[in-house]
């Protein structure tokens, strides 16, 4: 009977794919620094680790803004984000602070477990980026990093209370504007110079900030792709193919290169990501492992580095923590992303908080 039911759209795509691709991009980017290697970089932009999150946030903002035309409900869009974010990092934080902490650390357990420093690293939980526990990889390249990965997701978060507050105000509904708003931060940032040195100077923005504007970008090119319906017919997808990369060309011999990363990178990405491709739509058949992949590498790769960076050369330590990180994502998937995903409330769920409440936790989240 089964052979006989139809595909699910999950089934159908190949996100999966590009996913695991990009995660391991972070992965092998972050085995070069913990190396004391230059990473690898695209138009010398970003790293190909960066590259790796420019994909994710373009993928994100497609898919997160298709979940909420399906159900533009504020408190369940919240809802459905967090059961899909926080329990993953809430493990993996609990695990580096409580597990890995003390057979690192030089404290006893008892002034491990006390030391003030654990208490402002789960604030991590909080969505509040903390990198700093009483303990050192020593030896290595970053001996005090923790997980140099999940600095990320707090501006994921904020992009996706920025797209709930878009959506209820109703300013979501209306793709030119959008794509109007877009585009003005574009020019401004990256248009006008290559990379915005004079908004930032004016803004006084750190460079994390500076980041966070990037990602958000890209996110917000994936929110275009789904307004303006780029996937609905393979000839509206071949012009949009074309205009960007053409573009993208121009961008980039005008030194404005990520200007054209900005143009090529999410429209390449979805419309693949969008299609239907023999196997590789099967990536996924058994688990999405590529959040996981994302929180786990980052500690997996100091602990080998600092255990065998002696004894292993670099191809090997890097089959090894691919190797290591794969079971714990898929074991995140399985014990802990998808029990939580179980609870994702459906459009007939009734909520009792009022759409006031969930406004005001999305304007706290982009503000703080």
């Amino acid at each position: 009977m089964k052979k006989n039911m139809p595909p699910t759209e999950h089934q159908q795509n190949n996100f999966d794919f590009i996913r695991v691709v990009a995660a391991f991009c972070v992965i092998v980017s972050h085995q070069f620094a913990l190396a004391g290697l230059r990473e690898p970089s695209v138009l010398d932009v970003h790293s190909i680790g960066g590259f790796g999150v420019l994909v994710f946030f373009s993928i994100s903002g497609y898919l997160v803004s298709k979940s909420w035309e399906a159900d533009p409900n504020a408190f369940r869009f919240l809802l459905k984000r967090f059961l899909r974010i926080w329990p993953g990092l809430a493990v993996v934080v609990l695990l580096a602070a409580l597990v890995l902490g003390p057979l690192v650390s030089k404290l006893s357990l008892h002034d491990y477990y006390f030391h003030p420093l654990i208490g402002e690293y789960l604030k991590n939980l909080q969505f509040n980026l903390r990198d700093e526990l009483p303990l050192a990889f020593d030896g290595n390249t970053l001996p005090t990093a923790i997980n140099g990965s999940i600095w990320t997701i707090p501006i994921e978060v904020k992009c996706y209370a920025l797209l709930g507050l878009l959506g209820v105000t109703g300013l979501l509904r209306s793709r030119w504007v959008i794509a109007t708003l877009t585009a003005l931060v574009v020019i401004a940032y990256a248009v006008v110079e290559p990379r915005g040195d004079s908004l930032m100077a004016v803004l006084k923005w750190r460079p994390e900030q500076r980041f966070a504007l990037e990602f958000s970008l890209f996110f917000f090119a994936g929110v275009l792709f789904h307004q303006l319906d780029v996937q609905a017919s393979v000839k509206r997808q071949r012009w949009a193919l074309a205009l960007c990369l053409c573009a993208a060309l121009i961008a980039n011999a005008l030194h404005r290169p990520l200007l054209s990363l900005w143009l090529a990178v999410p429209m390449t990405t979805l419309l693949f990501g969008t299609a239907s491709t023999a196997c590789i739509r099967h990536t996924g058949r058994y688990g999405d492992v590529s959040y996981g992949l994302y929180l786990y590498a980052f500690p997996v790769q100091q602990t080998l580095f600092w255990l065998y960076k002696d004894k292993l050369s670099w191809p090997v330590l890097l089959g090894l923590v691919s190797a290591i990180t794969w079971c714990l994502a898929f074991a995140s998937w399985h014990l802990v992303e998808k029990m939580a995903l179980r609870l994702k409330p459906g459009r007939s769920t009734p909520i009792d908080v009022t759409p006031m409440v969930a406004v005001c936790l999305m304007i706290f989240v982009v503000i703080r």
